[in-house]
Formats: structure tokens, sequence, C-alpha cells
């Protein structure tokens, strides 16, 4: 009896003017190994123009990173559900996805800088207002009683058992701690927050703000503001609401960063709405005057340099997946 092969519906999705579509399609669920001449042999059956430096660079990048990480804004979706494969747009050549490639990572690069720089400043802001608020206890943030009673208890514990395992006094997990929280540890009984959180992640941070009580998040909330008034000379309000929108954003796309996922046309928050257009005035709220010009700057230059060699469809394209209207919308935003 013949065996029955496996097959799953799958979509793949593109960005063109009018927003995203997508297209459905069956595929077997089957994907045997290609050489590199039988990689590039299929790009060149779909379309696309082999350029010089496209074996060396499938096997450094590898094809799923390159080609199904950035074909979107070069294939011809409609030529491409006829025939059930992908079909590239008349004219696509590899230098055309590969420097889509190279940009996206340079964005990343960029723009982690700077939501390093953004985490910096909220860990500070927490770490002294809350041992300000907390002078005459040791270790205030393992007490439970500390935080918003209004929030899930149970997440409250989470937070402080993550605290517990990176401090080396988990029951069950103790991986052993970092030598400047050690040295805290016995020269002053007690690893204060501003080492602890050091050494925490902004998720983490993020959390021990989100799970304050309002006094508090009004206080760190303030201390932004003030950081913007000494470096902006404006004053702005900054509700806690807003502060943490903002770090929402923040977090999820530095994560895209650190983890080399696709960033231009990447989309967070519960909606799937927020895109690099969005997080440029939240990064605002956390930088200085001159970072913030420094970003504007790099990201301009960095989105003049990729369109430089592109058609002009291919920039409104790209323009839209970054949730820009044009170059002066990137300005605008920062």
């Amino acid at each position: 009896m013949k065996r029955l092969e496996s097959v799953r519906p799958t979509q793949f999705e593109g960005v063109a003017a009018g927003g995203p579509f997508r297209v459905i399609r069956m595929l077997n669920m089957d994907k045997p190994f290609k050489t590199i001449d039988e990689q590039l042999e299929i790009l060149a059956s779909r379309g696309v123009t082999i350029t010089p430096d496209a074996e060396e660079a499938l096997l450094r990048e590898g094809y799923y990173s390159i080609v199904n990480g950035y074909k979107d804004l070069y294939l011809n979706y409609e030529k491409s559900a006829k025939e059930g494969h992908d079909v590239f747009d008349e004219g696509t050549s590899f230098d055309d996805i590969y420097g889509l490639f190279r940009f996206d990572r340079k964005l990343r690069q960029t723009l982690f800088s700077y939501f390093a720089k953004a985490e910096a400043t909220l860990k500070t802001q927490c770490a002294y207002n809350y041992s300000e608020m907390h002078q005459n206890e040791t270790e205030p943030y393992l007490n439970p009683n500390n935080y918003d009673p209004k929030e899930n208890k149970k997440h409250v514990d989470w937070l402080i058992t993550d605290f517990k395992i990176a401090l080396g006094r988990h029951p069950k997990k103790k991986p052993k701690p970092k030598a400047y929280m050690e040295h805290y540890r016995r020269n002053h009984d007690e690893v204060p927050l501003w080492v602890l959180l050091r050494y925490m992640t902004l998720g983490q941070t993020f959390k021990f703000y989100c799970f304050q009580n309002e006094s508090m998040r009004n206080r760190i909330a303030k201390g932004f503001a003030e950081l913007h008034f000494a470096s902006y000379g404006e004053r702005i309000h900054i509700s806690p609401k807003r502060l943490k929108t903002a770090f929402d954003h923040i977090k999820d796309f530095r994560n895209i960063c650190a983890h080399e996922e696709r960033l231009y046309c990447a989309r967070v928050s519960p909606g799937r709405d927020v895109s690099i257009m969005d997080v440029l005035p939240d990064l605002r709220l956390a930088l200085s005057r001159d970072d913030s010009r420094r970003l504007t700057s790099d990201v301009v230059n960095l989105i003049l340099d990729v369109i430089s060699e592109m058609q002009p469809e291919y920039v409104t394209k790209l323009m839209g997946a970054m949730g820009f209207g044009g170059i002066q919308d990137v300005v605008d935003a920062a």
C-alpha cells in the first residue's frame, strides 16, 4: 500500500504598499537537504539572478536566514500562487535579497546599543528609587509584602525566585553567583538592588517595575521625567502607564535584536501592531538628547544607504514594512 505523504497548509507573507497579505498553499512537510549548488539552482529557477558572492553568502549565513527571511519584498505573489512555489519579480538578483539581509543586521546592531542604554536607565531608576524608599531594610526586594498587593501573588513569587536563583540561594537551583554579588554578600552581608539588577534581564527588571505599587511606579516615572528635563530642557509628564508601554515595546524589540530575528518588518505588542517607527518615541523617553539625535542619524543613514540601490516600488514596500511613510517620518518619530 502506498504511503500517504504528510502535508500541511502553510503560508508566506509579503508586505506591499497596501499592507500585508497571505497566499495559502499545501506543501509536503519533508524538507530534504540541498547542496549549495542545488540551492542556487532553485533560486535561479524561481527568477533570481545569481551574483558572484551568492555561494559564499549561503555558506556563511544559510539559505533559510537569507532567502526565507528576506524574500518577501521581491516575491511576485500572483505568480507564486499560480505556480505553487515562490516566484520572484523580474530583475530580482541575489544581491537584492542579501542586501536587505545585511541592512536588517546593521539595523539590529544599531538599535541594540540604544536599547541597552534604555535598559541601563530603567535598572538605575528602579534601583535608586526603590532603595531610597527601603533604606532601613535588608534586601527588601525579597519581601513579597513590598510589592503591589493588587498584583498576582504567583507572579511576584516567581520574580523573587529569579532573584534567589541569581543570588545562589534557591534550595534547588544554585548556579554560582557572580563575583561582584559574592563580594557584597561577604563584605556587606547583603546584595543591594543596584548590584542585583546588573545581572537580571530587561524582562525581569520590567516585571520588577510593573509589580511595584502605584506610589513607587510614580516615583520611577518621575525620575525619567526629571532626566528628560535635564537633557532636553523641557518639562514633560511621563505616567507610569506610559513608561510601562514604552518598555514593553523596548523589551520586545531588544529581544528580537539579541536573537538575530528579522527586525525591519517586525511587529510587537499583543495586537502585533507596533513597528520600528513606534518604538523610536519610546526610546526618546529613556535616552539623552545627544543619544536621541545619534539614533535618528544612525537610522536615517542606514535607510538611505539601503534604498540608494532599490527601485522606487521596493523603497515604498520597505518603508511601509518598517511603519514609515518616508524618511521624514523617521526624523519626526525620533
